[in-house]
């Protein structure tokens, strides 16, 4: 079992801290429908590292939490978090939309940040009509609809809604349980807020690319590109196409490709390794 984060409240967002006072600190920022718990593996790889991870808008513990639109609302509220616990010397690390919302963070932190790693997110995927606006919104509002419902327990919730990604991967399971037992009420709803996951959905997959927020900037950003989609056998959200026209937006971003599926990602050894390098 992974070791249990220490939550506050921090400018108005909860917030989930392992290993407090330690330097470096790594600034986590989670997906669409995740938590901070869902870094609770990072941080056991991280021993000696700080690890501060909010419940972005509308998720888990900042469920009621309000915030300006899209990614910019949600880099809007991060920076008041690490203004307010004076963080610095920070990688800032994001999975999936964390990741599409992480290089606008960092620009805005500037000289605070040493390093930026994207997990499986960052980067314009290919086109696809998959992606365009009315299709996002419709996929997520049926997804709103399966994660409304009232779950017995949080291994029915991971049997429905994550079974498939770790079915290979019954190491995870415990992790992935827990995960889903602080993202579920003490009724068994999910804490999330439907309209902004929609909301959230759109502007990630299908508005103004991220990327370039931290073109101007000269800190190391590192990409882990899952080989797998949502899970083990789907295609890869990221194509080696995609990585390729990234690096001509940022030439100095490096990317690898990682055994993993889109969910369990996060608990990679590699992603570990890759916050844990030194800035060149």
């Amino acid at each position: 079992m992974s070791e249990p984060a220490a939550r506050r409240t921090v400018a108005g967002l909860t917030c989930a801290e392992w290993h407090p006072g330690a330097v470096p600190v790594v600034l986590a920022l989670h997906g669409l429908t995740s938590t901070s718990e869902n870094w609770s593996l990072l941080a056991a790889a991280l021993p000696g590292i700080r690890v501060v991870a909010p419940d972005l808008p509308g998720r888990g513990g900042s469920l009621a939490v309000r915030a300006g639109a899209g990614l910019a609302g949600h880099a809007e509220a991060v920076v008041a978090l690490a203004g307010e616990l004076g963080l610095t010397d920070l990688t800032v690390v994001g999975h999936s939309m964390g990741a599409f919302l992480a290089p606008l963070v960092a620009a805005r932190l500037g000289d605070r940040v040493r390093r930026v790693v994207l997990a499986d997110g960052g980067v314009p995927p290919d086109p696809s009509p998959l992606l365009r606006r009315p299709v996002v919104r419709a996929i997520f509002t049926a997804q709103g609809l399966l994660l409304r419902r009232r779950w017995p327990s949080p291994e029915a919730f991971v049997e429905a809604v994550e079974g498939k990604a770790v079915r290979g991967r019954p190491d995870l399971r415990p992790a992935v349980r827990e995960w889903a037992g602080y993202l579920l009420d003490g009724n068994g709803r999910a804490r999330l807020d439907r309209r902004r996951l929609v909301a959230d959905a759109v502007d990630t997959l299908a508005g103004p690319a991220t990327l370039a927020a931290v073109r101007e900037m000269t800190v190391p950003v590192h990409l882990l590109a899952a080989s797998h989609g949502a899970h083990d056998g789907a295609a890869a959200f990221l194509s080696d196409g995609a990585l390729a026209r990234a690096a001509a937006l940022v030439p100095r971003l490096t990317s690898e490709r990682v055994a993993a599926n889109h969910v369990s990602l996060p608990a990679d050894p590699r992603l570990a390794a890759a916050v844990r390098s030194d800035p060149m």
